[in-house]
This record gives C-alpha cells, structure tokens and sequence, in this order.
C-alpha cells in the first residue's frame, strides 16, 4: 500500500473519530463558547466543524451492530428475530426524545451566524460554512422524513427565544429551504481535488443533494404535493454532474462473482473508486465488529423471502418468466441460476458463514455457536473471509461504504423515468453499467415485460424495473425503508413475512407450531408466533412519526402528527 492510500485512510478515520473522543467534545462545547476567545483562525473554525462528522456512524465501533446493515431492519429486506417496531406498525408516542432534538441545528446556526468574524479570507471562512451547512441540510432531511412539517430555524435560540414556542412550519417551505441551503453549500465546498482527504467536498454534497431531491420529488408526485417535478430535475441534474464529471466509476475488475461483494468485505476502501464517501478503521484509532457479529450472527437476523425474490435470473428476467428459474422448493434451488448479487448478500447453503453449518441455523434447529437465522436467508454481504478480522472482534478494520458511485447512476436513471424521459441512453450509462459488473443481460427499454409478480403492479414496467434494480443493487444499506415512504408503498410491509420453504428431514430437531411456525405451502413464517396477524403498517398513520408528549405539553402550538 502506498503512503498516499495511507494518508488518505488515516486522516479518514481521524475526521470520523474526532467528535468521539471526550477530550475533543470537552474542549470547545458549542453552547458555552466564550466568544472572546474563539473565531481567531482557521484551525478553530475546523475543529467546530469535526463535531459534526459523528452523525455517519458506519459499521458502528466495540462490538455493537452495524446500523448499515440494521437499517433494514425497518423494511421488507430484512427479518430480525424480534420485529421491528416502525416497520410493524407498532411502535407508539413517545414521553419524550423520539428523534425531536434540536442540538445539531442549534449548533450549526450558531456557527453560520459567527463565523464571518474570524480575521482569515473569505474563501477559507466559505470552505467550513459549507461543510456545517451540508451537515445542517443532513438533519433537516432526517426531521422531515421522520416528522413531516418542523420548525425552520435560522438562528441559534435562547430560553426566551419565541421561535420556542412557534407553530411548525410547512414541509414544503422547509425542504425549499433545504435545496436552497445544500445548493449554497456545493458553491463554496472545495472540488474534490483540492479538498482535505476526508472532508466534505463539492461531490459529497451533490452526493446528498440527489438524494434528497429524489426523495423529495417522488413524495411529492405520489401524494400530489406541488413542487415534484422542480425536485426530481435537481435530482436528474445533480446525479448527471456527478457522472459527468467523471469522477469516479463502478468498480468493476470482470469478476462478476466477486467485484460486488468486494465493495463491501474490503478492509481499505480507499483506493476503489466508487467511493465518494466511506468509513475507515484502523487499528488503534477505531474498531469494528461486523464481521465478527457477521459469522457468529449476534443479532438474530436474516433477509426476506421478498428480497429474495426481487433477484432476476441470469437470463435477465424475473423469476415468473424465466425458465431457468428451479422453484424455491429447497434454497438451493431457489439461489440457483440467478444474479450473481444474490450469492454475493445471501449466504449459499455450504459455503461462506454456513461452510461448516451447511445449512442455516434457522429456529429449532439445534446448531449451536450462532444466532438465529429467522428465514433461513443469512446475511453474507459484509462478511470477510479472513480469520485475523474476525478474531480482532471489537477491533475489526472493516470499512464502511457510506456514499458509492452506484447510487448516483440509480438515483439519474429513476428521476428521468419518473419525469418520464428516461431513454435507452440514460438506461445505458446507468443501469447498464450496474448489469455489466454483475455480468447480467442488459435492460433494454424495448423488450421489458411486465412481471405478473410486481409489487407494483400498477406501475409503468420501465420504473418498475428500475425499482427493482435498485433494490438488488442497493439491499442490506438502509435506504428500503425511505423508499417505501417515499413512493408511498408502505403497504408492502404488510405482505406476509416468509423464509425459505422448511424441509423437515433436513431439522429433524425442529417442531412445527412450536420451535418454528410455516404457512400453508410450507414457507417459513418467522413472526408465526409474535405476529399472528400479520403487520399492520397504516399508511394514515406510520410514514410519519409521533411528536413526543413533553414537547407537545411545552408547547400548545405544536400539533401531534395524523393519527398519533
């Protein structure tokens, strides 16, 4: 490895890790600042940026769950042991916290409002205002998705500040001044060529801004609300920057069943370029234990018989329509002859995590030394063939992938669809690339049928199949969950909840309507027990959350969210 690959990893990690040290947070707390020994130079000005980069928590560090890959947890990709809440329609208001913390803003409000007054030149003042301001529109974006309407707040407040105690102010208003804010943040961040290894630059910024636009644009135009179309053309034109700039490209080597996996199991990411952001962990600075947790499977999850079936066949076409596809009498079968992404995020009886267990340690099963696999389908995306990572434990050095190139040609080729101009030669530079470096056929917009099995089935089969797309590509990364919200699907989550088909020759130990729970066809039902019922998700209800009830009793303005 050379020093430069070195360089960039370790100044990475110590932006990341910089907030979490008690002698950093100790030394300049944001709301006691004595101003009249601060905003002198530019070093101060960065270290009150730092504190912001704690928000991208990556794989997590000690021994606690990667929230990458628990963020699915709130989806239809994933099926944890216990049930998620949200997903199950079950979770309830809260007495007080809940998400409605104010903290972050306050903090960067106080710093856009001062830091013009340290003596150094403007380009450098700009260059941390818009670092704060891509962290301010970071958190704006998590308020609105989890609470809808919120305060916009432009200045930091006092006790006695009457903003305290002001009404919410509009979705719309907000996220306008969201798109306002991140495009001022992208004119004064440095180019990513002459950007600080590991800081925010202009394309980590873009980055976010097609994200947010996306989000905002489909949430717009699946529930009528004006402004969709002004936000889908920022997201189809941030996205096109990002590709035409050139910046970065699909990691692609011409081993289909490896290159996808190898963005996730690497333990340096810095020299792949697909990565406009990432996590890294080094030894002695920040530690991890996913794959640790991975093979051992301390948290009892596993992914969905949907998610599985998402997957095409390595014909190109979905499972309904493809002769190559074996049936899902067994989960050998049901893997086989399919997108190599399928193999490479679920485990394949025998191999990887299970390739002394040969089978999945499902509930009931008897095998012993790891957790329960719900479903049957064990997670492998993440997981390190490397017995040294494994025993560091706590002190693992996976990386952690936290922006990739692949997103941004999904997110240019879903915003043209959904404005309805998306061409062969936007499919082409887009999904096509993704399709190359899985060696899958590639879509061609002419020759798309429809499947009978959409989840959509309303939906244009083009968007459908960019759905889908996405959805492979992107699976076990915690972004199903604001996908369903965003194009108003929460319905989905209450499809029954399956695993593989249960085969009892192959656990003799287990008891059906006992240790394990199956449906009429035999398919295992993982919630048979906790959620007889099934979910109930409320689309009145649930896309949003509730408003704490402390906030609600400090403030008789405020109003609870619809059905809460």
């Amino acid at each position: 490895m050379n020093s430069k690959i070195i360089k960039v990893s370790l100044v990475a990690s110590i932006l990341f890790t910089a907030a979490c040290s008690d002698d950093f947070l100790n030394r300049y707390p944001t709301d006691s600042l004595n101003e009249e020994n601060f905003w002198h130079n530019e070093n101060e000005l960065k270290q009150y940026a730092n504190d912001f980069y704690r928000v991208y928590t990556g794989h997590g560090t000690a021994t606690g769950w990667s929230p990458i890959i628990t963020g699915d947890n709130q989806s239809d990709n994933m099926v944890p042991l216990d049930f998620n809440l949200v997903a199950a329609g079950k979770n309830i208001v809260p007495t007080s916290g809940g998400g409605w913390s104010w903290t972050v803003i306050r903090s960067c409000n106080y710093f856009l409002q001062r830091y013009n007054q340290t003596p150094i030149s403007k380009e450098l003042k700009d260059k941390y205002a818009g670092e704060v301001r891509f962290f301010k529109v970071l958190d704006y974006f998590e308020k609105v998705k989890d609470f809808g309407d919120v305060p916009w707040l432009s200045k930091d407040l006092d006790l006695d500040s009457e903003e305290l105690y002001a009404p919410r102010d509009s979705r719309v208003l907000v996220m306008d001044s969201v798109l306002a804010n991140i495009d001022a943040a992208i004119l004064t961040l440095p180019d990513k060529a002459t950007a600080e290894p590991g800081r925010i630059n202009k394309d980590i910024a873009l980055m976010l801004k097609s994200r947010i636009c996306l989000y905002e644009g489909t949430y717009r135009k699946y529930r009528n609300i004006e402004g969709s179309q002004k936000f889908l053309t920022e997201a189809a034109s941030a996205s096109g920057r990002l590709i035409s700039e050139g910046h970065y490209q699909i990691h692609n080597t011409g081993n289909p069943d490896e290159d996808y996996a190898s963005l996730f199991n690497s333990l340096d990411l810095s020299g792949n370029k697909e990565m406009i952001l990432y996590k890294a962990y080094i030894t002695g600075l920040l530690g991890t234990a996913t794959v640790w947790n991975l093979q051992n499977n301390n948290f009892n999850t596993s992914a969905s018989k949907s998610l599985v079936e998402s997957y095409l066949c390595a014909d190109g076409k979905p499972i309904s329509q493809s002769e190559l596809y074996k049936g899902d009498d067994s989960i050998l079968d049901e893997m086989a002859n399919r997108d190599p992404r399928l193999k490479q995020t679920i485990t394949y009886p025998g191999t990887g995590i299970q390739e002394s267990s040969k089978i999945p340690a499902i509930s009931g099963s008897g095998i012993s030394g790891v957790g329960i696999v719900p479903t049957g389908y064990q997670i492998q995306k993440y997981w390190v063939e490397d017995q040294q990572e494994y025993v560091r434990i706590q002190n693992g050095i996976l990386d952690a992938p936290t922006y990739r190139y692949a997103e941004v040609l999904l997110i240019h080729a879903e915003a043209y669809a959904e404005l309805g101009t998306a061409t062969q030669s936007i499919i082409d530079k887009t999904i096509n690339l993704l399709r190359n470096r899985a060696g899958m056929p590639h879509m061609v917009v002419s020759e798309l049928i429809k499947d009978a099995q959409s989840d959509f089935p309303g939906l244009g089969v083009l968007l459908d199949e960019i759905r889908r797309e996405r959805r492979v590509e992107l699976a076990i990364e915690a972004l199903r969950y604001d996908d369903l919200v965003r194009w108003k699907a929460g319905s989905l989550l209450n499809k029954p909840v399956l695993g593989m088909k249960f085969i009892q020759s192959v656990y003799p130990k287990a008891v059906v309507g006992n240790s394990i729970f199956v449906n009429d066809q035999g398919f295992i039902l993982p919630y048979g027990k906790s959620l007889p019922s099934g979910r109930s998700y409320d689309e009145n209800k649930n896309y949003l959350l509730p408003l704490p009830l402390d906030e609600l009793a400090l403030n008789p303005n405020l109003e609870q969210n619809p059905g809460w």
